[in-house]
């Protein structure tokens, strides 16, 4: 019988080897990498809405 650390310890190993499990997936679709790339460097340079103000730009656009 496991004892309440250890089954916290292999609850904790099982979402880590969950996370690198999903991580190595997302880097091999290059698709999603470079779109999460474009993002970063939206970031970087500023190009960003609030909430409120892609809202108001969807409702313009008819989109919402």
């Amino acid at each position: 019988m496991l004892s309440a650390q250890e089954r916290k310890l292999l609850s904790e190993t099982r979402d880590i080897l969950e996370e690198l499990l999903e991580t190595e997936e997302v880097l091999k679709d290059k698709a999603l990498t470079k779109s999460i790339r474009d993002s970063q460097e939206d970031v970087k340079a500023g190009r960003l809405y609030t909430i409120e103000q892609l809202k108001s730009k969807l409702r313009r656009e008819g989109k919402l």
